[in-house]
């Protein structure tokens, strides 16, 4: 007789422009949600009812409500109160996964002025947060994606090649250029801290030592930067990171008779190298 070994149902990429109004400053905030259930939901599957089921309005319903009274707070905070809400609502969902990013807007400047109420796409970049609860215990990854970094100097060994003395810093063995996507995530020991100043705490490490690292490779440069996040922020428990490489080599110039110091590049289509490493904190 068959039988349901695991079984899960929710909703995804409810989308959502959330204004703060503080006065006549507004802050925008565009947030994407997906849920994702698990609980008995075997009377839907063996005999078509809708036991434990949250229909798609419901959901919808109940995300802009709670998104209406927290989208002011920490991201993280947030999908907290939405988890919260899934599992008051609905005795038979004993787990739930709520997973929000956020696509930051820019303050347009006028007069050199940043105005209160106009506002420009910003950069790729997204903040992300996952809450998983069950009711009684909560996990809270919070991460940055789409972070696009360039690096044009003192990064990585470069491909083997004459070396030549001069002033560029050509003959020191390193690479010319890195460009490549970076996303990170991170898990908190606790539901209960100031996620705001860890989250930028957090960045400010991943940028700095990008800058500053003298690494060897990507993968040196990722540990160095888990190492530096877990030394300074005691309540992250683990940092995942990945770097998405867009690669660019040099131009040939050789057949219109100039040289080309590293100066000029052009975009490699394929192979994109993925460099990805989980560090934690050791026992």
């Amino acid at each position: 007789m068959a039988r349901i070994a695991a079984s899960s149902q929710g909703e995804a990429r409810l989308r959502m422009l959330r204004l703060v109004r503080r006065g006549d400053r507004h802050d925008p905030r565009d947030l994407t949600v997906s849920f994702r259930f698990e609980g008995d939901f075997e009377p839907a599957f063996t005999d078509g009812r809708a036991d434990g089921l949250l229909p798609g309005e419901t959901i919808k319903t109940l995300a802009h409500k709670i998104t209406r009274e927290h989208g002011a707070r920490e991201l993280e905070e947030l999908g907290l109160a939405l988890a919260s809400e899934v599992l008051a609502r609905q005795a038979r969902i004993t787990r739930v996964r709520v997973e929000l990013t956020e696509q930051p807007w820019q303050r347009v400047e006028a007069g050199g002025k940043p105005q209160a109420q106009a506002f420009v796409a910003a950069s790729p970049e997204q903040r992300v947060a996952i809450v998983t609860s069950n009711g009684t215990q909560s996990s809270v990854v919070a991460g940055i994606g789409q972070l696009t970094v360039m690096r044009s100097a003192g990064f990585a060994p470069r491909p083997a090649r004459p070396h030549r003395p001069d002033d560029t810093g050509a003959s020191d063995g390193l690479q010319r250029l890195l460009v490549g996507v970076l996303s990170a995530r991170w898990t908190y020991t606790s539901g209960d801290i100031t996620f705001g100043v860890y989250r930028q705490g957090v960045r400010n490490a991943v940028l700095d030592t990008f800058a500053w690292h003298q690494s060897q490779s990507v993968q040196h440069m990722l540990y160095a930067v888990a190492d530096v996040v877990l030394a300074t922020c005691e309540e992250i428990a683990d940092v995942t990171l990945s770097l998405h490489e867009r690669p660019y080599r040099p131009a040939d110039l050789f057949a219109a008779g100039t040289e080309n110091p590293d100066e000029l590049f052009v975009v490699v289509e394929e192979p994109l190298g993925v460099v990805e490493v989980t560090v934690e904190r050791s026992t």
